[in-house]
């Protein structure tokens, strides 16, 4: 697997202005392709579609169905690459952390899927109101459950920022339909017996607009979620999970 080709994806719903900053950023680093996902107004779109025309290797697609967890399957369909990059839209990833991603797939062949740990790398959003207090209330509750589940201690399920062989995408067959998704997309990662780890990377504040996930849409959401998680089987993984990402840092 040769792990400089990858593509990033980003899910994205009116966020133009956050996609004028980041994609730029993201560009002056990388060359990689860039697919955008969206399910915007017509309006925006087309605006979104002018603004891509300055750079090369950027493809823009309409969604089709509705909800995170749709774009990201939506989207990988539409990727050859051997890893797949997830970067939200708001604004709150820094794509200079995109290599602490991809160096524990350097490191070792048998790595599978690398989320970014918002409580290793700190964040500015989870403390920004209290709604970020309840979710990173809601977030915590979310590790305690899963670790006991997988006996492992992963420190952040819900962060978009990660990085994943695209094969093993695909094979977690994942079926959340909004932001649970991340929450899924680890928690089968160890239970089909695939190798994770986590390293910490760093959450900004969203530069503009307003957040997508509502705590009173989609609290009872990530609760089905995780009492599904639960009762997924485990299978052995071919690495010890636990405290494995500390290997990674320097």
């Amino acid at each position: 697997m040769n792990i400089n080709n990858f593509a990033i994806i980003i899910p994205s719903k009116d966020e133009l202005d956050n996609l004028y900053n980041i994609i730029p950023k993201i560009r002056k680093l990388y060359k990689n392709k860039i697919l955008i996902i969206d399910k915007s107004s017509e309006e925006e779109f087309n605006k979104i579609n002018e603004f891509i025309k300055n750079y090369e290797n950027i493809v823009l697609f309409k969604q089709v169905s509705s909800g995170k967890g749709n774009a990201l399957r939506e989207a990988v369909k539409l990727c050859n690459e051997d890893l797949i990059i997830f970067f939200d839209a708001d604004g709150s990833h820094n794509p200079n952390d995109i290599p602490l991603l991809l160096k524990p797939f350097s490191i070792n062949k048998n790595i599978d899927h690398v989320g970014g740990s918002r409580m290793l790398g700190g964040s500015d959003e989870l403390y920004s109101d209290l709604q970020h207090y309840f979710r990173l209330f809601g977030s915590l509750v979310i590790n305690y459950f899963i670790n006991m589940k997988f006996n492992v201690d992963i420190t952040d399920y819900q962060n978009g920022f990660r990085a994943i062989k695209n094969n093993v995408f695909s094979k977690l067959e994942t079926t959340s339909i909004h932001t649970s998704i991340e929450q899924e997309m680890v928690a089968k990662t160890l239970s089909k017996g695939f190798n994770y780890t986590e390293m910490p990377t760093h959450e900004w504040k969203r530069r503009s607009g307003y957040s997508k996930i509502k705590l009173s849409k989609h609290s009872i959401d990530y609760i089905i979620s995780l009492i599904k998680i639960l009762f997924y089987k485990k299978e052995n993984s071919l690495i010890k999970i636990s405290r494995f990402y500390s290997n990674w840092y320097d």
